[in-house]
């Protein structure tokens, strides 16, 4: 137990310190690119790092889904019927790009068919290994495709946002006319004047309300997202996690969201999720001859492809183009999700679209398969 929670605090303190080192250079989302950016550099090179304990991953996925599943309310829920549009236009494109620009990939690359399709499905990797384990395609290429693919929206996508919502950002931001002035008048307090309010505000009894609903709260989501996981549903920590939260929050159940100081730390734990993927050998199949032609053709095609995608959600569902291409984006349900908290969109709506996606990928993909 000791050495679990030691091999945490080795990977979390890298990953603060990736956080630590790209927050001066306004980075957008520093804490998942700074994780990535530090311990992905030192898993992909061979530095021998602890590896994160089975638990960590369902762990970080609980906590993103009590974020997301408690800004849930009656008004989300009715526009459930509003999203079947887009989730039927995420479907038709997923199982497309996996079909179609698999087949054309396999004609123009030395990739043969069965490696190519499984390289173009946007998601669901540990599945299409098993699948490809199954069909004896080429996995290394397949993993260094869809990794690479995921690298180059994870390290894209936040700086596209940051474009889309600066103007928005800079507003918000910026302390208006009567926050100058209570921060001036503010400061003219006597010190000791403020502590003693503070001391006079604080309330044990709320205090202690507070720490038993958060308890209650996380009891919650870790009850839906264990269920979920042994269910065997796609990202089940985080969906399980969601709708228990949400429910509880429906049926009128005192929930309560974590602070945001603890939104930044679940993104360095994103962030080590995604570097648990990487390893040298996908650095050696990216530098081996012949493979950065089928990366380049497929990561340009799925990026294009979702950007259409996301701009017809954004016309004909109305939808803002920043939640529209977050749910049409190709990067893992978990970062997408993240990321639709951390610029203050819909995760609900990014979400339940990327879960449309995957269970319809990981639904027809093997059963073709299984008829090739």
């Amino acid at each position: 137990m000791l050495d679990t929670v030691t091999d945490l605090l080795i990977l979390f303190f890298l990953g603060s310190l990736g956080w630590a080192l790209l927050t001066p250079l306004r980075v957008p989302a520093p804490a998942l690119l700074g994780a990535i950016a530090v311990v992905g550099t030192l898993r992909i090179t061979g530095y021998p790092l602890p590896d994160a304990p089975e638990f960590f991953s369902p762990a970080v996925q609980v906590f993103l889904g009590l974020f997301v599943g408690s800004k849930v309310t009656r008004d989300t829920v009715n526009q459930l019927k509003a999203m079947i549009p887009p989730a039927l236009m995420i479907v038709i494109w997923a199982l497309s790009l996996v079909f179609g620009m698999g087949y054309f990939i396999s004609q123009i690359t030395y990739l043969d068919p069965v490696t190519a399709i499984l390289s173009s499905s946007v998601g669901g990797l540990p599945e299409m290994t098993v699948i490809g384990l199954d069909t004896n395609a080429d996995i290394p290429a397949m993993i260094t495709i869809k990794l690479v693919r995921m690298l180059a929206t994870i390290f894209t996508f936040p700086f596209l946002v940051k474009l889309v919502v600066k103007n928005d950002a800079e507003n918000n931001d910026a302390p208006s006319i009567s926050k100058r002035e209570s921060i001036k008048s503010s400061s003219t307090i006597n010190p000791l004047d403020r502590i003693k309010g503070k001391i006079a505000i604080f309330n044990v009894h709320a205090f202690l309300r507070s720490v038993l609903l958060s308890l209650l709260s996380l009891a919650i989501a870790a009850t839906g997202g264990l269920l979920f996981i042994n269910l065997g549903v796609p990202a089940g920590g985080m969906v399980g996690s969601m709708f228990f939260v949400a429910l509880a929050n429906l049926l009128g159940v005192p929930v309560i969201t974590p602070s945001p100081r603890v939104f930044g730390f679940m993104l360095v734990g994103v962030g080590l999720m995604v570097a648990d993927n990487l390893a040298p050998e996908a650095l050696e199949t990216f530098l081996t001859d012949g493979i950065i032609v089928p990366i380049i053709i497929s990561t340009t095609l799925v990026f294009l492809s979702s950007f259409l995608v996301a701009y017809l959600i954004h016309k004909l569902v109305g939808w803002d183009f920043t939640t529209s291409f977050l749910a049409a984006a190709p990067g893992g349900f978990t970062i997408m999700t993240a990321l639709a908290i951390k610029y203050n969109k819909d995760p609900f709506r990014v979400s339940i679209l990327h879960l449309c996606r995957l269970l319809a990928i990981k639904s027809v993909v093997p059963f073709v398969f299984m008829l090739y």
